[in-house]
């Protein structure tokens, strides 16, 4: 059990270290890519919608941690990117959520059990 509260810790601790993600901003990375995923869950192919669900809820859980009171209907009424500026944010949130990815990697490795019992 206390490697599940050190692991849900770890990953609290990390939830505004994304590049890129100022946490004084208020989680605005996270905001506004949980916006763009949320358009891409909409998308007609459903590879892009599946990407699209997948990402929008990751970032909507690091919002939630960071600012439970976190509305997403008012969110949604943002308006999405467009154009040049949307695929300079899919790429800082493909980073961010790659940053994500190694923090679960180190987070796996570090409480995995260090050798195999002898009995």
């Amino acid at each position: 059990m206390e490697s599940v509260l050190l692991a849900a810790a770890l990953m609290a601790a990390s939830t505004n270290a994304a590049p890129g993600n100022d946490p004084a901003a208020g989680g605005a990375l996270d905001q506004r890519c949980f916006r763009l995923m949320a358009d891409l869950a909409e998308d007609g192919d459903p590879r892009v919608q599946g990407l699209g669900r997948m990402a929008a809820q990751y970032f909507l859980g690091r919002i939630d941690a960071a600012d439970p009171g976190f509305d997403s209907d008012a969110a949604m009424d943002a308006p999405a990117p467009a154009g040049a500026e949307r695929q300079q944010l899919l790429g800082r949130c493909g980073d961010a959520m790659q940053a994500g990815g190694r923090d679960f990697r180190t987070i796996g490795r570090q409480l995995a059990p260090q050798g195999r019992p002898t009995i």
